[in-house]
């Protein structure tokens, strides 16, 4: 095997192959072009993941890319390149991640002790197939983003006993071909900045079992995965628990907003950068340097997922926004992050200054501008810096409207903004939703759900001083994939344009979709919402056009496994020039 490196700077490209063969060009920022290992190479790329598929050829959408044959082809010129080479075993034909884990069709039918032969047998045999050209992986994954289990319904969780199985086979099966000195063992899991879920898994299938192994990967988006605080905290709590070294095995970012894009704009928001080649190279070097920052280089590095893929080769959505190249192949300006070195990077360097959360005050009433902000450091952690506004710290506005005021983060003399939006203090909005807390039960709403493990209960908050009313919210947890919805009828009196909202909180993920929805005879309005778990956000579907007519008002979630918490239920007639 290769030299292990310092810091682990991959890339995965398993689409490589099938963008080549649609005809992609990869050119360097000069716009000359370049075979795309070089490219790589050049901007500091030392390792390189490929995910593999059992019978690709069983799923057509799969084009037969993936296989054991592209993936020899593949790794060949990896360590050609002297690079590593890492694999990831999907046990699937097709997509693996928390909410997708099909067995593939040749373990259909198979009783769960044969399908732990199934499990040895596949993992020894392709990695001799390797091994006997020559190129055995420096790292294997036993699975894909496994949070949830792996081969459904024999692996599926809560059932820790029947993962744990599996996926000790797939490790004793690594192990039988070599050992730690040559070829790592990785577990992989996805919500890279949430700890819960994490260690939950951990605990569970350490108790279940499980077999040692090497190294801990983790995918962490951050429109997906936590603030990046959360994943540093994540991290160093995982490695003090369980003293593994940890990857990120896939992270990625946008470079523009598109209609077809990847992301929106709530998890533009969400991310705190924009979506723009700069915008993605700061992500990327914020990530970097978090993981750098464990401590005792405990961070081993971090991978990139499909850099190189553009939007005219057919490989989806991913391939408008999220790659490494612009639409003529040219590599953007986040290619440099792959020059990332331990020695070079300055943890104290400020990565982001938070602006402060909106403001929403009456006419005619002061508001206390807030004397402090929080920058991000490029290590993950946060600090409070005092801002000097450029208005007297206590305002009030006489009109309506949304206002922004400036500011200057005093010790560096930084920018900064703080939304205010000022509404009419004797506005009352009739709430013509019955029953928003629940008092009642669920008397006036309609649920429907589907999934097994599914808890859905009330949770009260005493948000004011007690013995004041609790502030209801309704928790929907789902410990496999599920579907739930909420909603209530209403009949519109009066035509005009009304709004919903309702707060949430929660965690999003692949496979997640939280909708806002209002529906009428005629027609569906909704808006797709993303929860974080970092307080209650305002999520609002407004400008809704009504007639005087009956309509259904809710929340409709559809997710691998995850949690929301939904309350303040609203829905009411908006004023005219509002």
């Amino acid at each position: 095997m290769e030299k292990r490196p310092d810091f682990y700077k991959g890339v995965d490209i398993s689409f490589l192959p099938q963008c080549l063969d649609a005809g992609m060009k990869v050119k360097d920022l000069d716009g000359k072009e370049m075979e795309p290992f070089d490219l790589l190479q050049k901007y500091g790329v030392n390792a390189v993941r490929l995910r593999i598929w059992h019978t690709p050829g069983n799923v057509p959408e799969s084009g037969g890319y993936c296989d054991l044959a592209h993936t020899i082809s593949m790794a060949e010129k990896i360590k050609k390149y002297g690079m590593q080479f890492m694999l990831d075993f999907h046990y699937s034909d097709f997509w693996a991640d928390p909410g997708h884990q099909q067995k593939p069709k040749a373990w259909e039918g198979l009783e769960y002790r044969q399908l732990k032969d199934a499990v040895f047998a596949y993992t020894r045999d392709t990695l001799l197939a390797l091994q006997e050209k020559g190129v055995l992986p420096d790292i294997v994954q036993i699975g894909n983003e496994i949070r949830s289990g792996l081969l459904f319904p024999e692996g599926e969780l809560p059932d820790y006993a029947g993962m744990t199985g599996l996926v000790n086979e797939g490790i004793r099966a690594a192990r039988s071909v070599a050992d730690s000195s040559k070829m790592q063992i990785m577990i992989h899991l996805d919500q890279g900045g949430r700890y819960f879920y994490l260690k939950e898994w951990f605990q569970h299938a350490f108790e279940e079992g499980l077999m040692d192994f090497d190294l801990i990967g983790l995918s962490y988006y951050p429109f997906w995965h936590g603030t990046y605080t959360d994943l540093k905290e994540t991290m160093e709590r995982l490695v003090k628990d369980y003293g593994k070294p940890i990857m990120i095995v896939e992270s990625a970012y946008a470079w523009r907003k598109c209609e077809n894009g990847f992301i929106d704009e709530a998890q533009e928001k969400i991310a705190g950068f924009p979506a723009s080649p700069e915008g993605q190279h700061k992500v990327l070097d914020l990530v970097n340097g978090i993981v750098a920052s464990l401590p005792g280089q405990m961070g081993m590095g971090v991978f990139y997922w499909e850099p190189l893929c553009l939007p005219v080769n057919g490989v989806g959505a991913w391939a408008e926004n999220m790659g490494l190249l612009d639409e003529s192949g040219r590599v953007l300006e986040g290619i440099h992050a792959f020059e990332f070195t331990r020695e070079k990077y300055d943890p104290m360097e400020w990565a982001k200054v938070y602006e402060p959360q909106e403001i929403t005050v009456g006419t005619g009433k002061q508001v206390t501008l807030p004397e402090e902000v929080s920058v991000l450091l490029m290590n993950g952690t946060l600090q409070r810096k005092r801002v000097k506004w450029q208005t007297e710290a206590s305002v009030s506005f006489e009109k309506s409207g949304s206002f922004v005021i400036q500011g200057l983060v005093q010790e560096k003399m930084l920018p900064v903004s703080v939304s205010v939006r000022v509404t009419e203090s004797d506005a009352e909005k009739k709430n013509l939703l019955k029953d928003v807390n629940w008092d009642e039960g669920m008397v006036w709403w309609q649920t429907e759900s589907s999934g097994e493990h599914l808890v859905a209960q009330i949770y009260p908050d005493f948000v004011e001083p007690y013995p004041a009313p609790p502030v209801n919210a309704l928790r929907v947890e789902g410990k496999q994939k599920f579907s739930y919805r909420i909603c209530q009828q209403v009949r519109i009196m009066e035509a005009g344009d009304y709004c919903f909202e309702v707060e949430m909180q929660g965690t999003d993920t692949t496979g997640v979709s939280v909708f806002l929805f209002v529906k009428t005879e005629k027609e569906e309005k909704k808006i797709l919402v993303h929860p974080t778990e970092h307080g209650f956000v305002k999520c609002r579907l407004e400008g809704i056009r009504l007639d005087a007519e009956p309509v259904t008002v809710g929340v409709s979630i559809s997710a691998s496994p995850m949690y929301v918490m939904m309350r303040r239920f609203s829905f009411y007639r908006m004023q005219q020039g509002k």
